[in-house]
């Protein structure tokens, strides 16, 4: 018995674990890359000498009597490959790689906090003064500058001696000793142009803050939190006409994207629009014929109505849960519903389920008169329609009272 019950309760927690997917596989790590572990014993400054590459002063610090200096002297290896990117007759013609390497994976990569930096109180109680985004994104002629060594040379050289900032001989205070999958560029899209440098203050002349658009920067904990800024944030600027010229508009794809994807019926994306914005088709008359085009493409609608689950059966409930059909007159009820329930019933499903219509035809209709009377007057409306009473009537209902006999017909 207890066999059977360990069998049992195994069998059932293989039933409940979550399927796992393969992923994909990890890109591969260029073995000709230079190995940060390898070279720990040596000192950052060793190699890394200001903003130059390592080897560019007739391949110093490396060609010297403790490290590589007989790689340099015989024929070309592949050590040369850790900086070029073909091996040669002729080292030094040969092309170099691009540095820094931008490759899938990066080495000693950065923990940099923007939260720490920006927040005002840490920061004045540590330096004596406040950072600010321009303090290490300087803008120039070509646009923004990613920071690089040289801002953060600005407060942590050793000559500007601030006691509580870690100074730039203190690499592990800015960088883990790892390896990981490089943060890829901050473009959501292959086709998006932006220029920072066109951004720096709107139509009026009024100045662009940073923080305008990169409204969550000040609460990344590290370089990997800090998200690209939301499109929501440009409509309000984009649309406001003071702010931006008409022909800048959110709607015009060109304003930001290469081509052109927006057609009638292919529209931006609710995050592209203001809230007050309506697609192109959304005419007065588009309240009443807007069913064929909900049943064609229901997930065009819940590309702006979010509650709407995009299943062509559910897409009406944000609003026919609320709102009536505009044929649901105030004689719907009493007059018209049955005669459109029987030559459509599948309509009348889309909305109600077979117990709301039982629950109503449980009471007694209207057109039934009164109960003393209606028994003997009956007759002359199921001559003329005997439809209407079939549908709540069996024909047995019928023959226990018109049995031989039984019946009392009224001429």
């Amino acid at each position: 018995m207890t066999t059977h019950l360990l069998i049992a309760m195994v069998a059932l927690v293989a039933a409940c674990t979550p399927q796992r997917t393969a992923s994909a596989p990890l890109p591969a790590l260029d073995e000709a890359r230079i190995s940060h572990a390898r070279h720990a014993q040596t000192p950052c400054g060793e190699c890394h000498r200001g903003a130059t590459r390592p080897g560019t002063e007739d391949h110093r610090p490396c060609d010297n009597e403790a490290c590589h200096r007989k790689d340099f002297v015989g024929e070309p290896t592949r050590l040369c490959e850790v900086c070029h990117a073909q091996i040669t007759a002729r080292p030094l013609a040969a092309p170099l790689k691009p540095y820094p390497v931008e490759d899938a994976w990066q080495a000693e990569p950065s923990r940099f906090s923007h939260r720490g930096h920006l927040d005002a109180g840490t920061m004045e109680d540590r330096v004596g003064f406040h950072v600010t985004c321009t303090d290490c994104h300087t803008r120039g002629d070509a646009g923004l500058a990613r920071p690089d060594h040289a801002a953060c040379t600005r407060c942590h050289a050793a000559e500007v001696a601030l006691p509580k900032a870690p100074q730039m001989a203190d690499c592990s205070a800015c960088h883990e000793p790892t390896t990981r999958l490089r943060t890829r560029r901050r473009l959501i899209r292959d086709d998006l142009h932006f220029d920072h440098a066109r951004h720096r203050t709107d139509r009026r002349g009024q100045t662009i803050r940073c923080e305008d658009c990169h409204a969550e920067t000040a609460s990344a904990v590290e370089y990997r939190d800090h998200a690209a800024p939301r499109v929501e944030s440009c409509v309000g600027c984009h649309d406001d006409s003071s702010r931006t010229p008409p022909v800048m508009r959110m709607r015009i794809c060109e304003t930001c994207h290469k081509e052109r994807n927006e057609t009638l019926t292919s529209i931006a994306p609710r995050s592209h629009l203001p809230l007050t914005e309506r697609p192109l088709d959304h005419t007065i008359a588009f309240r009443r014929d807007h069913g064929s085009a909900a049943e064609r493409d229901a997930t065009r609608c819940a590309a702006c109505h979010t509650q709407m689950s995009g299943n062509p059966k559910q897409a009406c409930d944000e609003c026919h849960q609320t709102m009536v059909p505009a044929d649901h007159r105030i004689t719907w009820r009493e007059l018209d519903h049955g005669t459109d329930a029987a030559a459509d019933r599948e309509r009348c499903a889309r909305c109600h389920v077979v117990e709301f219509c039982t629950a109503c035809h449980r009471q007694r209709p209207r057109s039934h008169g009164f109960a003393t009377t209606f028994w003997t007057e009956h007759g002359r409306s199921a001559r003329v329609n005997v439809r209407p009473c079939v549908t709540c009537h069996s024909e047995q209902f019928c023959a226990d009272c018109h049995a031989a006999g039984t019946a009392r017909v009224r001429r």
